[in-house]
């Protein structure tokens, strides 16, 4: 009897023995399994663990809850056979099919289906292959996240900025002509009388005068503004200090008024617009001698290449900011200096929309007192 205790010891604890790999093989598959079903039921979005050969090993609870299916109907059955085939869908069976095998994964894949329990619904499919070393299989992890009123909440605010762009182009446009004559009517008066008036009536005159002036100038602002969301690009490849000539032959006079002294680093050649970086280049510049400070302006403009883009900076010894508003001066309308320096908050906010819908992004850093730097990039 002893001798049998013995040699059954021996098959348990014994690596050579004819029965512990297969129990240690058991006993891993079987953690394995547990350890995912726990992950797997503990993410909120829907679920699946697929086989090598696409047949459910494991659903969710928040996919049996989404999709009104029970795990009888569900564990083992073929993917494309599940809820009366409603998940055989060309996109996925691409997915899994050629896109797995050669990538191991795919990310944020949106896919719009009519689901029977569900109607139509837009989903975002994640999938990603997973090895098991311990019997050498992999497994397919399907992850599906409904979207469907993201997506609706997307298109409805999309929908109502393309509709208060079009009735701010529209009011702009419809405003400018009378605007226009308005303003042509008070400085012919204004030279007309410039000897009969007294002082109070001239500078009654005066005031209606500049109010005009600025109004004319915030229309003109936000027709610009409109049009770089909407104009049409003439993309290809630019030497970037061609447009950057442009903006400074166009401030020349500023230049020369405010004393300016402005250094240009070398410029690359880029897939761009040349007129709307122009005015990018001219706005920034603009601002930088606008907004000095008692001394002479000194502005410089540099590029730096950075990996897949190239940095340009305009960096200036103006009046500065402080660094709370970093982000808001980019909104529209959105001005730090009050009404002694002339301007309507447009110009920013219309750089910000050239530089995106060119692949860029753009942003500023500064110290009051001491100046400011503007930064955008763009695609190399």
């Amino acid at each position: 009897m002893a001798r049998l205790i013995t040699n059954v010891g021996k098959g348990f604890d014994d690596p050579a023995g004819s029965t512990a790999p297969h129990v240690t093989t058991e006993h891993k598959l079987r953690t394995e399994r547990d350890y995912a079903e726990i992950i797997v039921n503990t993410v909120r979005e829907p679920m699946l663990v697929l086989t090598g050969d696409l047949r459910v090993a494991s659903a969710s609870r928040a996919f049996y809850e989404t999709f009104g299916v029970s795990p009888e109907a569900t564990v083992g059955q073929f993917l494309y056979d599940l809820g009366n085939g409603e998940w055989d869908i060309s996109a996925l069976r691409r997915l899994i099919e050629d896109v797995l095998p050669k990538h191991s994964e795919f990310r944020d894949f949106e896919v719009e289906h009519d689901f029977p329990s569900l109607g139509r619904r837009v989903m975002l499919l994640n999938g990603r292959t997973l090895w098991s070393q311990t019997n050498n299989t992999h497994r397919v992890l399907l992850a599906i996240e409904d979207v469907t009123e993201r997506k609706r909440i997307q298109d409805n605010l999309i929908t109502s900025n393309e509709d208060l762009q079009r009735f701010t182009y529209v009011l702009a446009h419809d405003l400018r002509s009378p605007l226009n004559a308005s303003l042509r009517l008070l400085q012919l008066l204004t030279r007309q009388t410039k000897e009969k008036l007294n002082e109070e009536e001239a500078s009654l005159l005066a005031d209606s005068l500049e109010s005009i002036e600025r109004l004319s100038a915030l229309t003109q602002d936000l027709l610009t503004w409109t049009d770089a969301g909407n104009a049409p690009q003439q993309r290809k490849l630019v030497p970037i200090g061609e447009p950057l000539q442009i903006a400074l032959a166009n401030l020349q006079h500023h230049v020369i008024e405010a004393g300016a002294t402005i250094a240009v680093s070398e410029m690359p050649t880029l897939l761009a617009d040349r007129t709307q970086l122009a005015m990018v280049f001219q706005n920034l510049i603009g601002n930088a001698l606008k907004y000095r400070r008692e001394e002479n302006p000194h502005v410089r403009v540099d590029a730096v290449p950075q990996g897949t883009t190239w940095r340009f900076s305009v960096t200036d010894n103006g009046q500065g900011f402080k660094a709370q508003y970093a982000s808001s001066i980019f909104e529209p309308f959105k001005r730090l200096h009050g009404v002694d320096v002339p301007g309507s908050g447009i110009g920013l906010a219309t750089c910000k929309r050239t530089i995106e819908r060119l692949g860029g992004k753009i942003w500023a850093n500064s110290v009051l007192g001491q100046g400011s730097t503007f930064h955008f990039t763009l695609p190399a």
